[in-house]
């Protein structure tokens, strides 16, 4: 079967409104007809910025039902292999190196991340006043945010995986905890 590629944008509403909306759009998919090349797989592109954009992959790995990797089109994080979904660690280092690299502009990311975090009623958060960066493994500069709107849909993915226990507060809580937010 082929992967199917979709454009998707989250609507205006609250936290329950927006999972409830992302849910529905995978309720359309196409059922597959067994595993490996008989899998049905999307690819929905979510978010852009620059260069960079963001799209979410089913199924994934775990194949959680619901879950889905969060990806970023444009660059590369790195352990033992290159990857494009970035792990929590990947987006804690991220922002660690923009506090670091850009200390007096670290303050609007973290009100930006407590923005995504509440989304209660909100449209999307403008984050063109943010005039900060980090670097990569390879020492590259990348506008930060690309981490910002990463951690939107991490904070979704939570919320679809995990809304029974504490969903989007699990991520939030240890960026709290690091100093992050």
């Amino acid at each position: 079967m082929p992967t199917y590629t979709c454009n998707y944008r989250l609507p205006s509403g609250n936290r329950y409104q927006k999972r409830q909306a992302l849910i529905t759009c995978f309720l359309t998919e196409e059922a597959g007809i067994g595993r490996g090349d008989d899998a049905s797989r999307y690819q929905y592109n979510v978010e852009s910025y620059g260069d960079y954009g963001i799209f979410l992959k089913r199924p994934t790995q775990l194949n959680k039902g619901f879950d889905f990797t969060v990806n970023i089109q444009g660059m590369y994080f790195k352990k033992n292999r290159r990857y494009s979904n970035p792990s929590h660690n990947d987006i804690f280092e991220a922002l660690i190196c923009c506090r670091n690299e850009c200390p007096d502009e670290y303050n609007a990311v973290r009100e930006s991340i407590v923005s995504i975090y509440e989304c209660d009623d909100c449209d999307d958060i403008d984050l063109s006043h943010i005039n900060a960066y980090f670097l990569d493994f390879e020492g590259t500069k990348h506008p930060i945010q690309i981490i910002l709107l990463a951690i939107k849909w991490l904070f979704m993915e939570q919320d679809c995986a995990y809304w029974n226990y504490s969903g989007r507060r699990m991520l939030f809580e240890r960026l709290s905890e690091s100093g992050l937010v």
